[in-house]
């Protein structure tokens, strides 16, 4: 399975974001604990970062970065259509399996 660090930096080659850009998004005053996720083989980014991506980055699909499953980019939904459900950051958080959805 291809890693979250790997997901995460193909967004930012997607967003043409540098991680010193992207750290600035998210209002950090370091980029340390982004960083960390690049130089460290099978690092995982902490919840609290998963929330801040989730926050700033609204098209991102958090299923997918967490997973590897669906599309990068969450559809565009206008008016009254619906598309599929991506992974709430509060389901990864209680525990909820991907087959309960």
């Amino acid at each position: 399975m291809e890693p979250i660090a790997k997901r995460l930096k193909s967004y930012l080659q997607h967003k043409q974001l540098s991680t010193t850009a992207f750290c600035r998004i998210m209002q950090y005053s370091s980029c340390e604990k982004v960083a960390r996720l690049f130089r460290i083989q099978g690092a995982k980014p902490s919840v609290d970062i998963l929330e801040d991506i989730a926050e700033h980055f609204e098209e991102l699909n958090i299923r997918w970065l967490v997973t590897g499953q669906g599309e990068m980019l969450l559809p565009v939904i206008s008016g009254a259509e619906e598309g599929p459900p991506g992974l709430l950051l509060e389901d990864l958080c209680a525990g909820q399996s991907l087959e309960n959805r």
